[in-house]
C-alpha cells in the first residue's frame, strides 16, 4: 500500500521477511473468518498446570481445567479515562466463555501507570497486568522480579499462542534473554500519522491529503485552517487554534530508537547503516530533532497552535489537525472514536525496534498462585476471535453489531459505556476490524499493514533492554529536569535555541553522560554477545 521508500538496514534481511510474511499471512487467515473463530484447540502438551487447584479429568492436549468453583483472576489493565459503566455486564459474558474453557473468571482494575505501579510494589493480590515501555515499565519491573519468567512455558502450556508470533517478535519481548510478557500482536513497526478534517480540507477548501508526506509539509494545511477561521468560513468555524495540543505535544522523537526514554538517548533511525549506527546519540543534540522544535514554536508564534497547549492534560475530541501513532486502517478507527472523518497521511515510519515491540503487551505475576492458568487464559485471549471481540467491544446487539462485510460497528451505547484501551488486552489485529463511517474500510487491513513492515528500518538492537540500575539516580535526576522542561518544547510555546541549551546544562549536570556512557557500553556488550 505505501510506496517502498526505505531500505531494511541493521538487521537480516531474511530475518525480517520471515517475520513480516508469516504475519501477513496470520492476518490474512483471521480477516477471511472475520467474525467466525471458533476457540483454538488445546495444544498438544504434557506439561500438567502447575495451580494448587486439585485437578479434574485431563482434557485432550494435556492441560487440566481446574474443578469446583471458577478461578478468580485479576488483570491489572491500562486506565482509558475512566472505568467502562458496562464493565461488570461485559465481564459475564466474558466468564460464560472462560469458565467452559478453562473454569476462569478474570475481573478487569483500571489503573494509572502511578497506581499499577504502587499495587505491583506494595504486594497487592493481582494475576495480570498490562505493561510496555512507557507504562508500568516492563525492563525495569521483570528485573524487579515482578513478572513471571515464562520463556519455557509458552512453547510447553500454550503452543497455540506462541505459534501466533514469529520469533523476532519474541526475541524483542526478551528480557537478559528470558520472555517475562506477552507481546500484543498489532501495529509492531511505528508509523506517525497527521490526522486532518476531511469536510474542511478537503470538501470545503478543496486541498488533497497524500499518503505520505514530510514532517514539515503540514504547515500549509495549519495556514490554510487558520485563514479560513480569520475570513469566517463556516467550516473552519471551530479552528481558530487549527492544532489543539496537549502539554504531551506531538511525538517528534520516534525518529530514534529510544533506549532510554527519560533521558531521550538512543539510536537515530538516520543513522542506519552508516559508522554511527551503534552510537548512542542524543535527541538535544540531533539536528533533524531541533528542526521539529523549530518548526513548531514557529507554528505556535503563528497561531496555528492553542496558546495553553503546554498546561492543558486534554482537549476536546476535534482539532482540525492531529497527529497519531498508527497504520493502514486507523483512519477508520479515529473516525469513529472522534465522531468526524478523518484521512491520515503518514510522515514518519515505518521504525522497528525492541520499544515498538513492546508497544503493548501482558505479564503474569511471578507470585501468583495461577501462573500457567494465567498463561492459558492468555492463550484464550489471543486465539479466541469471539472472546477478543467481546473484550475489546462489547457485547453484540448492545454495544456493537457485524455488518455484511463482517467489519464491526459500534453502537452508541458502546461508544459511551465500553471503551476499553483495545490495544492493551491482547492480539489487536486477531479483533474483527471496525467500520466507520464516511470511510472505506478494508477487512483486510492487517494483511496490508504487515506486508508493509518489509519496508520497515530497523536498527540492530532487537532485544536489546538497558540495564537502568548502575544509573538510576542520574536517571530520575534527568527526569524531573526533561518533565520541567518538555510540555514547553512539545507544544512550541518555548523556543528551543534559547530553552534546550538551559536543558542541556542542567542534565549534564544531573548526570546524563554518564547515563549515555553507560547505554554504550550495554550497547556494545550486547552487540558483541549476538
Amino acid at each position: 500500500m505505501f510506496k517502498k521508500e526505505t531500505i531494511l538496514k541493521g538487521m537480516s534481511i531474511m530475518l525480517i521477511l520471515m517475520l513480516f510474511v508469516s504475519l501477513a499471512l496470520a492476518g490474512c487467515a483471521k480477516d477471511s473468518d472475520a467474525g467466525k473463530d471458533t476457540p483454538a484447540e488445546e495444544p498438544q502438551t504434557e506439561t500438567p498446570a502447575e495451580d494448587d487447584e486439585e485437578p479434574a479429568e485431563e482434557e485432550e492436549g494435556g492441560f487440566v481445567k481446574p474443578e469446583g468453583d471458577p478461578v478468580q483472576l485479576i488483570w491489572l489493565m491500562g486506565d482509558p479515562g475512566q472505568v467502562p459503566a458496562d464493565q461488570a455486564m461485559v465481564e459475564e459474558k466474558l466468564d460464560e466463555i472462560s469458565v467452559e474453557a478453562l473454569n476462569v473468571k478474570v475481573t478487569t482494575l483500571y489503573v494509572n501507570n502511578d497506581t499499577v505501579q504502587l499495587k505491583i510494589s506494595s504486594g497487592e493480590p493481582w494475576d495480570m497486568t498490562f505493561t510496555c515501555e512507557w507504562f508500568n515499565n516492563y525492563g525495569d519491573q521483570a528485573r524487579k522480579g515482578y513478572f513471571a519468567d515464562i520463556t519455557e512455558k509458552l512453547q510447553t502450556i500454550t503452543p497455540d499462542l506462541y505459534a501466533t508470533m514469529n520469533e523476532t517478535v519474541w526475541e524483542g519481548a526478551k528480557v537478559d534473554g528470558r520472555i517475562y510478557a506477552i507481546p500484543v500482536k498489532k501495529d509492531y513497526a511505528t508509523e506517525l500519522f497527521f490526522r486532518l478534517d476531511k469536510a474542511l480540507f478537503v470538501d470545503e477548501l478543496g486541498m488533497e491529503v497524500p499518503e505520505n508526506m514530510d514532517f514539515f509539509d503540514i504547515e500549509e494545511y495549519l495556514k490554510a485552517a487558520k485563514e479560513a477561521y480569520e475570513s469566517g468560513n463556516p467550516a473552519a468555524a471551530d479552528a481558530e487554534y487549527p492544532w489543539m495540543m496537549t502539554k504531551g505535544g506531538v511525538g517528534m522523537d520516534r525518529i530514534f530508537d529510544m533506549l532510554n526514554n527519560p533521558t531521550g538517548l538512543g539510536i537515530p533511525y538516520s543513522k542506519v547503516g552508516t559508522p554511527d549506527e551503534n552510537k548512542v546519540a542524543w535527541k538535544y543534540e540531533d539536528e533533524d530533532y531541533l528542526e521539529r522544535l523549530r518548526a513548531v514554536h514557529r507554528w505556535f508564534k503563528a497561531g496555528y497552535i492553542n496558546p495553553d497547549a503546554a498546561v492543558l492534560d486534554e482537549v476536546g475530541p476535534y482539532s482540525a489537525v492531529k497527529y497519531g501513532q498508527g497504520f493502514y486502517g486507523a483512519d477508520a478507527i479515529w473516525t469513529a472514536a472522534d465522531g468526524y472523518v478523518q484521512l491520515i497521511s503518514r510522515f514518519d515510519g515505518p521504525y522497528l525496534s525492541t520499544q515498538t515491540i513492546r508497544g503493548a503487551m501482558n505479564a503474569i505475576n511471578a507470585n501468583s498462585e495461577h501462573i500457567d492458568l494465567a498463561l492459558k487464559y492468555q492463550e484464550l485471549v489471543n486465539t479466541n476471535q469471539e472472546y477478543r471481540d467481546i473484550l475489546r467491544y462489547g457485547i453484540e446487539g448492545v454495544h456493537f453489531n457485524y455488518n455484511d462485510q463482517g467489519l464491526v460497528e459500534r453502537t452508541k451505547e458502546g461508544v459511551q459505556r465500553y471503551s476499553p484501551w483495545p490495544f492493551s488486552q491482547g492480539s489487536y489485529s486477531l479483533s474483527s476490524v471496525e467500520a466507520a463511517e464516511g470511510v472505506d474500510v478494508d477487512p483486510n487491513m492487517w494483511q496490508v499493514i504487515f506486508d508493509g513492515y518489509k519496508d520497515a528500518v530497523a536498527t540492530q538492537l532487537i532485544g536489546f533492554s538497558f540495564d537502568i540500575t548502575p544509573v538510576e539516580t542520574q536517571v530520575a535526576a534527568c527526569q524531573t529536569i526533561v518533565d520541567k522542561y518538555n510540555p514547553r518544547l512539545n507544544t512550541g510555546t518555548a523556543d528551543p535555541d534559547v530553552e534546550v541549551p538551559k536543558l542541556i546544562a542542567e542534565m549534564e549536570a544531573a548526570g546524563v553522560r554518564e547515563v549515555q556512557e553507560e547505554i554504550q557500553r550495554q550497547v556494545d556488550e550486547f552487540l558483541a554477545n549476538k
